[in-house]
């Protein structure tokens, strides 16, 4: 059995307004909860348009579904935060209401689009490499016929400037984009017409460049974003984890 990659979106918004009201402190306070609607637009609206390549190669109602975030809904923490600071309660810490779950995008979306299988979400810089690799073990033990995995994002300018293993900023120094990616994966056979994704752990510098050599493809390092950079392929892609030493490598062939 092989994964193929039967479906796949990808979608960008502008954060600047949302930036332009982070910087006006309390008086921005009532529009701040439009980024959130924004986001969550976005994310079902790409995860559906995901769906809806994928046709009749799955059953949303059965498939299960993962999605994968660096900074998450923690732009919602950091307004609490600063309310709470500036007009909340003295009794109250902020530090008590720094979290919005941010696998409340992941629930929008399956209510909305009925995906009924299970859901997790998976936060970090590795993120999305570990989505892809959770979903690829499922298909293949047969636990399941097909995962959707996702991706989003919405720095805020301080989740931007704060952390270098973070998105970060782009390298012209114009404001990062809110951004929302999905894949719809399901078994398939070979000979298929429809790119195909493979999992390998545990593998040395050494054996990625013979993965690489394989493919006739690149090898890149495995971040934020790397759903869309797999939405984008259109030839073979070799993406390594960050970790040093052994790695896990996604093949995108």
């Amino acid at each position: 059995m092989i994964v193929t990659q039967v479906g796949s979106a990808a979608a960008e918004f502008d954060l600047t307004p949302h930036w332009n009201v982070r910087q006006l402190g309390r008086e921005g306070w009532g529009q701040a909860s439009a980024l959130t609607r924004e986001l969550v637009d976005c994310f079902v609206s790409t995860v559906g348009q995901a769906l809806g390549q994928a046709g009749c190669h799955l059953v949303a109602e059965e498939s299960e579904f993962i999605t994968a975030t660096w900074y998450g809904t923690c732009h919602v923490g950091e307004l609490m935060h600063e309310q709470l600071r500036e007009a909340g309660p003295r009794w109250l810490d902020p530090e008590q209401f720094l979290y919005y779950s941010p696998h409340s995008l992941l629930s929008a979306a399956a209510l909305a689009l009925g995906v009924g299988g299970a859901g997790s979400t998976l936060l970090g810089p590795d993120a999305e490499l570990q989505a892809l690799a959770h979903a690829v073990r499922r298909i293949r033990s047969g636990r399941v016929a097909s995962v959707v995995v996702a991706e989003y994002e919405a720095l805020t300018p301080f989740a931007a400037f704060a952390r270098s293993d973070g998105p970060g900023l782009p390298d012209d120094g114009a404001l990062p984009t809110g951004r929302a990616a999905a894949l719809v994966l399901t078994a398939g056979q070979e000979g298929e017409d429809a790119p195909a994704i493979t999992v390998r752990r545990g593998i040395d510098d050494a054996g990625a460049q013979r993965l690489a050599e394989q493919h006739g493809a690149p090898v890149v390092q495995a971040g934020p974003g790397l759903l869309r950079t797999l939405t984008e392929a259109r030839t073979p892609l070799v993406v390594l984890s960050g970790d040093p030493g052994r790695r896990d490598a996604v093949v995108l062939s």
